[in-house]
C-alpha cells in the first residue's frame, strides 16, 4: 500500500513536469517587414534594416510582455527603453525559467508594454567587453545575425567583439548562423502575464510545478531562418 501510494505520488509529479514542458505560451506574431510597423495584426516589429528608425530595434504594435530567451553561451546581457534615436532608461529583466527572463518593474512586476513602446538590447562577449546589438549606441563592436523564425521569435546571434556574424540568406542557413555565434538570444512577445517574476531565479523544478506553467525556448524546436 505504501510503495502504491509513493508510485503515484511519483506519477503526479511526472505528469506535472510533462505539463510544464508541453506548455506553450500564445506568443504573438513578429514580423520584419517595414509595412508591418504599427500593423496590430503582428505583435511586435523588428527594424533589423534601421528603415524606421534604428537597426534591430524592437517596436511592440500591440500592448504585450516580453520574452527573451538566452539560446546559447548564457551571456550577460540586458535592455533598455528607446527615446527615438536615443538610449533611454534601463530595462530590468528577471528569470521566469531556465534561460527565459522577463521585463519586471521596481517591485518584480512584469512590465506589459503598450504599442508605440521601443526597446533595445546590449550584450557582453566572453571577454565581458559590451557589444551593443540594439541599435549600435556607443559604437557597433560586432555584426549580429539575426533572423525571424517560425513567424514569432526573433532570433539575434552575437558575435565575440568585431566578429562578422552572417544573417541567413539563400547560401548561408540559420544553423550556420547559430554555429558561427558566440551567444545568441531569441526575443518573444505575448499578451499572457509570465509565470512569478520576482527578480530571483526560480529555485529549481518544484518551483515551476508551483507556478503552473512552463516555458517554452524559442528556437529549440524545430527551426526555420526566414
Amino acid at each position: 500500500m505504501k510503495i502504491g501510494r509513493i508510485a503515484a505520488g511519483v506519477l503526479v509529479v511526472c505528469s506535472g513536469w510533462t505539463a510544464f514542458a508541453a506548455y506553450q505560451f500564445d506568443y504573438g506574431n513578429i514580423s520584419a517587414a517595414n509595412a508591418d510597423y504599427g500593423n496590430p495584426v503582428f505583435g511586435g516589429f523588428a527594424d533589423r534594416g534601421g528603415r524606421i528608425g534604428l537597426q534591430n530595434a524592437f517596436y511592440f504594435n500591440t500592448g504585450s510582455y516580453l520574452y527573451v530567451t538566452a539560446d546559447k553561451g548564457n551571456p550577460s546581457f540586458g535592455a533598455y527603453y528607446l527615446d527615438g534615436l536615443s538610449k533611454g532608461s534601463a530595462i530590468s529583466l528577471a528569470r521566469i525559467a531556465d534561460g527565459q527572463y522577463t521585463a519586471v518593474d521596481a517591485n518584480g512586476k512584469a512590465i506589459r508594454f503598450n504599442s508605440g513602446d521601443s526597446i533595445g538590447f546590449w550584450i557582453k562577449d566572453s571577454q565581458g567587453r559590451i557589444v551593443y546589438d540594439t541599435p549600435g549606441i556607443d559604437g557597433q563592436h560586432t555584426y549580429n545575425g539575426t533572423a525571424i523564425v517560425n513567424g514569432n521569435d526573433y532570433v539575434v546571434a552575437f558575435g565575440e567583439y568585431g566578429d562578422y556574424i552572417k544573417s541567413p540568406t539563400a547560401s548561408f542557413t540559420f544553423d550556420e548562423m547559430v554555429n558561427s555565434a558566440y551567444a545568441v538570444f531569441s526575443v518573444q512577445i505575448g499578451s499572457t502575464v509570465p509565470p512569478g517574476p520576482s527578480g530571483q531565479p526560480l529555485p529549481g523544478v518544484l518551483a515551476a510545478l508551483l507556478a503552473g506553467g512552463g516555458v517554452y525556448a524559442g528556437w529549440r524546436r524545430r527551426l526555420g531562418g526566414r
